[in-house]
């Protein structure tokens, strides 16, 4: 009974040790993957705030924040449970000059707990206007973009 088993045996072992690899592997990158904290919908009146606050930081004036929209997933088969929402569009009217707003725009993307991508971006002699992909997700529906 022993040698029709051994076959089986050593290959469950092969697989365990396979998998105890895998699971180590994943342990060493989990502060990696937990280091970004997707903000829900109800977080984003925070976010914007710190968005202005920084820009405030590098002397640039918020003269108005406006949500453009809020998107869905976009899927070619959307099903309603599996839809969710997943970035925003904000909309900001500043004042200041062109550097302080560019030091903005590197200190808004590397922000280390949020996903924020500068969208557009039209620059004046007196300020600019840019529009700002805040990605978030919902709660319940916890699929991510």
């Amino acid at each position: 009974m022993g040698l029709v088993c051994w076959p089986s045996y050593a290959k469950i072992r092969e697989l365990n040790l396979e998998k105890s690899q895998w699971q180590a592997q994943l342990e060493l990158q989990r502060p990696k993957v937990q280091e970004t904290v997707m903000p829900t919908l109800m977080e984003l009146p925070t976010t914007i705030e710190a968005c202005q606050r920084v820009f405030l930081e590098e002397n640039v004036q918020v003269l108005t924040v406006n949500l453009d929209r809020i998107e869905t997933e976009s899927r070619e088969v959307l099903d309603e449970q599996d839809a969710g929402l997943s970035y925003a569009l904000f909309h900001f009217k500043l004042s200041g000059s062109w550097r302080g707003i560019e030091n903005a725009f590197q200190r808004l993307e590397n922000i280390s707990n949020q996903i924020i991508h500068i969208q557009e971006v039209r620059l004046n002699p007196e300020g600019g206007d840019t529009v700002l992909k805040i990605y978030f997700y919902e709660p319940n529906k916890l699929n991510r973009p």
